[in-house]
């Protein structure tokens, strides 16, 4: 899941920096470092996720998993600690703009920063109930999703 996530990742922060190259948009870059970090952090964590598999055929790997994970956590913090202000600030908006305009470009960023910030409530529930773990993905993929449709859209019309 998580390679899924960090293609869909990188996809995102492409189209996202074709959108700042297009517009000159600050957020459309910071968007782009979110993602690219977050999408690093991914890619790491089923890396080493794989060592983990492979380690247990060969005990002397486990290092590299917990360096792996070190690695993953510091990037998801530095990526989530952006894309949290990001979230809820163009949440707001978004919801302000949908409601105002009603185009679909808003309602699809909208429900994909909706469904990112379900997300990560989901990622830190899972501690408490294991099934959040799947949830969250679930939304994690679903927010992408929407946004690289969206991201598409407004570069096609481009």
């Amino acid at each position: 899941m998580e390679l899924i996530a960090f293609a869909i990742a990188f996809a995102v922060a492409y189209q996202a920096l074709k959108g700042y190259k297009l517009s000159k948009e600050r957020t459309l870059l910071y968007l782009h470092f979110s993602f690219i970090l977050l999408g690093t952090g991914l890619l790491v964590d089923a890396l080493a996720s794989m060592i983990v598999v492979i380690s247990h055929l060969l005990r002397g790997l486990l290092f590299l998993y917990s360096l792996g994970y070190t690695i993953n956590f510091i990037a998801q913090l530095v990526a989530y600690g952006i894309l949290i202000f990001l979230v809820v600030y163009i949440t707001a908006q978004m919801a302000i703009n949908y409601s105002i305009n009603k185009s679909s470009n808003a309602l699809l960023v909208f429900g994909a920063f909706a469904s990112l910030a379900l997300a990560h409530l989901f990622f830190l529930m899972f501690i408490l109930i294991p099934v959040f773990f799947a949830l969250a993905h679930i939304a994690q993929l679903f927010g992408f999703l929407l946004l690289l449709a969206m991201l598409l859209r407004v570069n096609q019309a481009s």
